[in-house]
């Protein structure tokens, strides 16, 4: 009986509820998306004009993170690189007084204007603060690692396609921090309701980078089978809605885009991937 005992005291202390639940909580560890085709774009009655036209896209396989990259996990990478963020090399970061944005020189990832804890999303960094951590990943663990497609996000947001206002429901108070519930900051991830796949802070909490630039015009022209965005342009297409944002934001169709080199409090990035 005391073996037994102690056998179950090993067990519970090595695989804590609490401990398998913080190792799930890493971004490097994605979630395989079965292919499918579904119609993209807005099709309740609250569309923006960037939201329409609708068009049937068709994506292969692929694999995303059930959550956003942390700011522990960003520091480990700035730390072993010595990488400095644009938002660092440059002016600063975005970030809110509690009245108006502005554009704040001492602002960066470790320094956003609140409090974050480590398992809070990682902010203050631009489209190439994101490539370069994707880049230094996929090095490090020999796998590929990269932003997902603005149509993978969406198909993966709305739970396989289906017709979701916003990640995991119409119900946003369930799945999403958004202006009303979030205090002007962000929330440790993976607190609110996953969707339908298993992935959580879809909507609100931080908004996510995607690899497309943005076009007005890509909706009426995009290609039925993995689109992968327009060839060029000058500004980076995110997704998903923040802490700072109204539910619209938060909803799975809606679009934002700024340049690569922009950076603001509300903005991280979730890591996706061709390979399962």
């Amino acid at each position: 009986m005391i073996h037994l005992l102690i056998s179950v005291f090993i067990v519970c202390c090595i695989f804590s509820p609490a401990q398998a639940s913080e190792n799930q909580k890493k971004s490097e560890k994605l979630i395989t998306i079965p292919g499918g085709c579904y119609v993209m774009g807005n099709t309740f009655d609250d569309a923006y004009h960037i939201e329409m036209p609708t068009h049937e896209v068709c994506l292969s396989s692929f694999s995303i993170s059930p959550f956003s990259v942390t700011h522990n996990e960003f520091k480990k990478f700035a730390l072993e690189t010595a990488y400095k963020t644009n938002a660092e090399k440059g002016e600063g970061c975005h970030v809110f007084d509690g009245s108006f944005w502005k554009k704040d020189p001492s602002a960066n990832w470790n320094n956003p204007g609140f409090q974050q804890e480590e398992d809070h999303p990682v902010v203050c960094v631009s489209w190439n603060d994101a490539v370069a951590y994707a880049s230094w990943l996929s090095k490090k663990n020999g796998k590929e690692y990269r932003l997902p497609t603005e149509a993978e996000w969406e198909y993966a947001a709305r739970s396989g396609g289906k017709e979701e206002r916003y990640a995991g429901g119409n119900q946003i108070e369930e799945v999403a921090w958004y202006s009303s519930n979030a205090g002007n900051q962000t929330h440790s991830i993976g607190k609110k309701k996953p969707n339908g796949l298993g992935l959580y802070d879809m909507s609100g909490n931080v908004w996510q980078w995607t690899t497309d630039w943005y076009d007005r015009f890509y909706y009426r022209e995009s290609p039925r089978n993995n689109p992968q965005g327009p060839i060029n342009g000058t500004k980076r297409i995110f997704r998903g809605g923040s802490w700072f944002y109204d539910q619209r934001g938060a909803r799975t169709t809606y679009r934002d885009f700024s340049s690569p080199d922009f950076s603001s409090s509300y903005l991280g990035f979730r890591l996706a991937s061709s390979q399962p």
